[in-house]
């Protein structure tokens, strides 16, 4: 008598089938359009605003400063990963207690869209560090010393690591993420994600153009995960033009 094995499929042959079945509708990453535009913004913050804010960054009013400080540490990757560690845990311990199909389905949802947030922090935050660590670009500390095209690669020195801003990488790519999931609080998000950026500078730990540079990777990181959530048909879809779109009906 053959006995007939059920075997549930992995994670990775599911995976491998969602992909398979939007392979006809993938998109390639629009990054020839979004680079020249970060790369000329990271210039002209480069050789406008980097010199005349090295100069003025001690001037600032210690009030703005000081709450400058109070709030540039919502960036630090460690704080986000915690939120999100946060809400994937919280979740998870709700969904075992509920017995309704539609609810459980609601939070898994959760669960790959905080997946999705927390990846692209993550990506970010690894470019943008090692970038940093190559680069060695000396920050405004430094100002009076060497200017701002002291470059001293491959220092672990923290005041030769200034661009990109790792802050502002992962602040572009949390805010992104969250601008991409809720399009209708897009602005607001953008407008958040500028000024906590700002702060950076207000502090005096990175030039403008550290700030632009780390905001665009960041926001690029988050753009492009989002298409290969996309490819899988996890937390977005792709849309009629190709683009990825937030799947946001299955969470309200």
């Amino acid at each position: 008598m053959n006995e007939v094995i059920d075997r549930k499929p992995n994670c990775r042959s599911y995976l491998r089938k969602r992909y398979d079945a939007r392979r006809s509708i993938h998109r390639r990453v629009p990054w020839k359009g979004f680079t020249l535009f970060a790369v000329n913004a990271v210039a002209i913050a480069f050789l406008v605003f980097d010199r005349p804010l090295g100069q003025a960054v001690t001037s600032l009013s210690p009030p703005l400063v000081s709450i400058a400080g109070d709030v540039t540490d919502i960036g630090r990757l460690v704080w986000i990963l915690v939120g999100l560690s946060t809400i994937l845990a919280t979740g998870y311990f709700v969904r075992r207690r509920l017995w309704k199909v539609r609810r459980r389905f609601r939070l898994v949802y959760l669960g790959q869209m905080t997946a999705y947030v927390g990846l692209s922090v993550l990506f970010a935050s690894v470019i943008s560090n090692l970038l940093k660590f190559a680069l060695g670009r000396a920050r405004p500390l430094l100002y009076d010393q060497e200017g701002i095209f002291s470059f001293s690669p491959f220092t672990t020195d923290f005041l030769h690591q200034s661009f990109p801003s790792g802050h502002s990488s992962n602040i572009g790519a949390l805010f992104m993420a969250l601008a991409l999931l809720f399009p209708r609080f897009r602005l607001g998000f953008i407008g958040i994600g500028l000024w906590l950026g700002a702060t950076r500078v207000i502090i005096g730990v990175h030039y403008p153009s550290d700030v632009a540079a780390g905001l665009a990777l960041g926001g690029w990181l988050a753009f492009a995960t989002s298409i290969l959530f996309a490819r899988f048909g996890l937390v977005f879809s792709i849309g009629r033009d190709g683009w990825p779109t937030p799947r946001l009906s299955r969470v309200l």
